[in-house]
């Protein structure tokens, strides 16, 4: 349970840390980036995916992934809009995004589920006509 919890944060944590932009911090070497501002947020959106690498080989709770990914498709209609001053409805999108990422994986489980019962139920009906076979074989 403690790998779960473990990984949980570190996919929570791999969408926080692209917003570490926001809080101020100024370096005296940008590496030939323009502002502090555009270097941390070049190196936590290419730290980020990593971060979310090594969280999901521990297994987190699948709803950790909404993080992520509503982060991700604000930042994506963020660099789509045409006004980069304000989020704009980017939120909004981010929003509508994860929503229907939602249902969709809702719809797939269902999916999943029905095939694997029908699966099982042909497999114990088959293993039933063995059972049958294997039985009159024996009376004669």
């Amino acid at each position: 349970m403690k790998e779960r919890s473990f990984g949980t944060i570190l996919v929570i944590l791999s969408a926080l840390i692209t917003y570490t932009d926001k809080l101020g911090i100024e370096l005296d070497y940008n590496f030939e980036y323009n502002s502090t501002t555009n270097f941390i947020y070049a190196f936590t959106t290419t730290l980020s995916p990593i971060i979310l690498a090594i969280g999901a080989n521990f297994k987190p709770l699948r709803s950790s992934y909404i993080f992520p990914i509503f982060v991700y498709s604000a930042n994506l209609f963020w660099v789509l809009s045409s006004d980069k001053d304000d989020m704009g409805y980017s939120w909004y999108y981010a929003a509508a995004v994860c929503i229907s990422f939602v249902v969709f994986i809702i719809f797939v489980d269902r999916f999943i589920k029905k095939e694997n019962y029908y699966k099982n139920k042909v497999n114990v009906l088959e293993a039933l006509l063995d059972l049958k076979i294997a039985i009159h074989k024996d009376e004669k």
